[in-house]
């Protein structure tokens, strides 16, 4: 089980492998906000339909305090996916900066596109090789990649 924000799923979708996410992960959660974020990308043409493989969680009136705290220096998927993840124990999966030096401050368990396609390696999902190639073309495609190569993980 874990909680997606939108650069994550951003990056998988725009390569077409969003099935990866589904299949290294038993459950998926997105953010009302995460979902809303997604839904500007696919209006604007640059992003597929959401899949139905995520379910949608909604913050309850106990996590708005976190969340209105944590929108002064996060943008609103951020913010609420840290806000629920927090109070849920739920893993989070962001490659924004600030969003993770906060969680790591939360104690919640944080990591990213790199992580999830060293994960699907290590349960032979995909091969390095093709792990390598999905992340050159997410890099291709805008994501800003702490590493270039697999191997520098693995």
């Amino acid at each position: 089980m874990v909680l997606v924000d939108n650069i994550v799923l951003s990056n998988f979708a725009k390569v077409g492998r969003v099935d990866l996410l589904s299949k290294a992960f038993e459950k998926l959660f997105v953010t009302e906000q995460v979902k809303e974020e997604f839904e500007f990308g696919v209006k604007r043409g640059v992003l597929p339909a959401l899949p139905r493989n995520f379910e949608i969680l909604r913050l309850e009136e106990y996590e708005l305090d976190i969340y209105n705290s944590l929108r002064t220096n996060l943008g609103k998927g951020e913010a609420s996916c840290l806000a629920i993840a927090k109070n849920r124990k739920i893993p989070l999966l962001t490659d924004d900066f600030d969003a993770r030096k906060v969680a790591n401050i939360l104690g919640v368990p944080v990591s990213g596109t790199v992580g999830v396609l060293a994960r699907c390696v290590e349960k032979n999902l995909i091969s390095k090789d093709e792990g390598n190639q999905i992340l050159k073309e997410m890099i291709a495609k805008g994501f800003y990649s702490p590493i270039s190569d697999l191997d520098e993980i693995l």
